[in-house]
């Protein structure tokens, strides 16, 4: 009998909008708000097509490979925070395909898992969990080899990329790459030449946090414009104060935006601040440019997106979220003939 996991992934921002009208003469596996439950097994059996059944159970796999890969690697003291990110941190999305009638759901093809790490001194200990046999609740996830799981380090102080942990069995492993200037001088860290890891890539919106090791880190109580940084991989996000009734946040962009597309669709009421920079708010019916001391309300559920944030300096922001609508699922019924 397999040991249940620890790290889950959560699908509070998991949106279900293009495809959520699927399951209307069905036991509905996403909420009205179009917020997905948790229940594979239910968003499975209710898909029609059979290619997108596989496609759904190999997201299901992958996840909980990756979860449990998360699980291993924070045995390691000098792990602070792993992020899970790429297309498995994002519900299932449809492509069109050459030659084919209709869309089909994506295929995820790798595991992305980003580290900020304290020290680089078990990069080689980290390779070798890769390596390790996937225990038994997982061994139906076929296709995912060690070559599919990546895990690009960070430094936790800085929040600088540093690279990948390289999948060799020795360094240098006497390959052309180890031979190039670009190869990482810490043993078992990959750098790639001309390759960048763009912000939006690990940003809030598009990963899942799976592990930190201080948890609901309040910023100290000194000042919300101490230890800024310069340039972050992506939002610097910490809690000023964190209860039931309401949360505030502060929130430092370097640059950030949200994805193309992208629209924040919140449960409960927003009101921000910018304190330093500057930032464009666009909502559906206006856009807003926000400078120091400038402020908005959002309520519930009014779509609003980042259209830029100030490339000059850190743009600071203070967030404070209440007032969260309580989340209700209805049963849809069939209509009789």
């Amino acid at each position: 009998m397999s040991m249940q996991s620890k790290i889950k992934l959560s699908y509070d921002n998991w949106r279900f909008f293009p495809w959520a009208n699927e399951f209307a003469d069905t036991d509905p596996p996403v909420s009205e708000d179009g917020t997905f439950d948790g229940n594979w097994k239910r968003l499975i059996d209710v898909t029609k097509y059979e290619a997108d059944k596989m496609a759904l159970y190999r997201y299901h796999e992958y996840i909980t490979v990756a979860t449990q890969l998360a699980e291993r690697l924070i045995e390691f003291p000098e792990v602070e925070r792993i992020v899970l990110f790429g297309s498995l941190a994002k519900p299932p999305f449809r492509r069109r395909f050459k030659y084919k009638k209709r869309m089909y759901f994506h295929y995820p093809k790798d595991i992305d898992l980003a580290l900020w790490l304290s020290s680089l001194e078990n990069l080689d200990a980290m390779r070798q969990v890769l390596t390790m046999p996937l225990p038994p609740a997982s061994q139906k996830a076929r296709g995912i080899r060690e070559s599919n799981m990546k895990l690009f380090v960070f430094d936790s102080h800085s929040s600088k990329y540093l690279g990948r942990v390289c999948h060799s069995n020795r360094c240098p492993h006497g390959g052309f790459e180890c031979m190039c200037a670009w190869s990482g001088k810490p043993p078992y860290l990959k750098t790639t030449h001309d390759f960048v890891l763009h912000p939006d890539a690990i940003s809030r919106i598009s990963s899942q946090l799976l592990f930190e090791r201080t948890p609901a880190k309040l910023i100290p109580a000194s000042n919300l414009y101490a230890d800024l940084p310069t340039l972050l991989p992506e939002e610097l996000i910490e809690k000023v104060v964190d209860s039931k009734e309401v949360r505030i946040e502060r929130i430092v962009s370097t640059g950030h935006t949200s994805p193309p597309g992208f629209w924040y669709d919140q449960a409960e009421s927003e009101w921000v601040v910018v304190l330093r920079g500057e930032a464009t708010l666009v909502f559906e019916d206006e856009t807003r440019i926000l400078k120091p001391g400038d402020y908005v309300l959002i309520p519930p559920h009014r779509k609003h997106r980042v259209h830029s944030t100030s490339m000059k300096e850190p743009t600071v922001w203070l967030a404070v979220f209440f007032g969260k609508e309580k989340r209700s699922v209805k049963k849809a019924t069939k209509s009789k003939k």
